[in-house]
């Protein structure tokens, strides 16, 4: 039997199989979407085609039919939340899973009630408007959602959910507030500064700041992993805080275990600390994190820059290699990154000033074309 089509209200109804059940299939400005009634429940599903739309509809029906839907649940979002983190337990970084809980935790004092099987768009939707309106940073609110709809759509693989509502809520988007960023002279002063403390915590922001590493790679250093002949660093570790704990594994992708060049002025630093041991701390355990921010804004304020955490000396270490014409391969290999992609999107940023160098660059080269007579 054949599709059926007619207008209904600017979207288009689909017979299904066997004419027992019928679907809407509609379009939206970048996507279609299709909904069908099954056993009392109403499913939705989305893709790029309207025929794609329509399969997945016949493919729900067929799984009615043969009782593989997922039937409704009492499962609340909170309750699936927590058996999904919990799971994580043994396949994610203690990191990771530490800020997937914290990412979720603004969402499901709104959504945690819900049931599972009625959470749809609009809750999801009302939600994520309540965090923005509360003053909570479009980033934070970025984060929820994308660790929700994760959650969501392992729900949804594992046939407890039928659909996964947070594919039809629209990804709310991240506005970087302004900050200014610190320009080529900021950054030598900072790292004067640091390179001045007697404090090893402080040597280490500063080797940050030179190699671009993390600051957990940063406090995973120990004194072989030092490279004198080649004057290069071996990243091979990484030391996390995890809510309550710090724990010691690999650098945090297969990328992050990389060799990194030394400039001279980070072998003159590192020729002053002990040869033997963790390079930047001492005794049992590391430094709490609040040490090492306070450690950062004390730098920040003795060099007169604006004040940024630690992670930021990983950025302007970016900024930098971008800056001096690194190529991006070359840079991402150097940041541990595992694509390109990921460096492009993170750090390609400009330090202030650059764009006058630009447009100057852009003159230079323009001049020589008109001397050549092709201007």
């Amino acid at each position: 039997m054949g599709d059926t089509l007619w207008p209904l209200g600017g979207k288009e109804e689909v017979a299904m199989p066997r004419g027992r059940w019928e679907g809407t299939v509609f379009k939206r400005r970048r996507y279609w979407e299709g909904a069908i009634s099954l056993g009392g429940q109403r499913y939705w599903v989305t893709g790029k085609t309207r025929g794609e739309v329509v399969e997945k509809l016949r493919a729900l029906v067929q799984r009615h039919e043969m009782g593989q839907l997922a039937p409704p649940t009492r499962l609340t979002v909170g309750e699936w939340c927590r058996e999904w983190l919990q799971a994580g337990q043994t396949r994610w970084r203690p990191s990771t899973l530490r800020r997937r809980e914290q990412a979720l935790s603004p969402l499901l004092e709104r959504l945690g009630q819900v049931r599972l099987a009625k959470l749809s768009p609009v809750h999801l939707l009302r939600a994520l408007q309540e965090l923005a309106t509360a003053g909570v940073g479009s980033r934070t609110v970025q984060m929820a959602y994308d660790t929700l709809r994760a959650a969501l759509e392992d729900a949804k693989e594992m046939g407890v959910i039928a659909d996964n509502p947070a594919l039809r809520t629209p990804r709310p988007r991240h506005e970087p507030r302004e900050a200014q960023d610190w320009g080529l002279e900021e950054i030598r002063r900072f790292l004067r500064v640091a390179l001045e403390d007697d404090r090893p915590l402080s040597w280490g922001l500063a080797l940050m700041l030179m190699t671009g590493l993390r600051p957990g790679e940063m406090l995973g250093l120990r004194a072989e992993d030092v490279d004198w002949d080649a004057e290069a660093l071996r990243v091979r570790r990484a030391i996390v805080w995890a809510g309550s704990q710090w724990h010691e594994g690999p650098p945090k992708s297969r990328a992050g275990a990389r060799t990194v060049a030394l400039p001279r002025l980070a072998m003159e630093m590192l020729a002053r600390l002990p040869r033997d041991g963790w390079l930047f701390w001492s005794g049992e355990r590391p430094p709490r994190p609040s040490a090492i921010s306070e450690a950062m804004a004390s730098l920040c304020q003795r060099a007169s820059v604006p004040r940024r955490p630690a992670h930021y000396l990983r950025h302007c270490h970016a900024s930098l290699l971008l800056a001096l014409g690194v190529d991006i391969k070359s840079a991402q290999r150097r940041l541990g990154h595992a694509t390109a992609a990921l460096t492009l999107d993170v750090y390609a940023h400009h330090l202030p000033g650059q764009e006058r160098a630009i447009a100057e660059a852009l003159d230079r080269a323009l001049n020589r074309g008109r001397e050549a007579g092709l201007l």
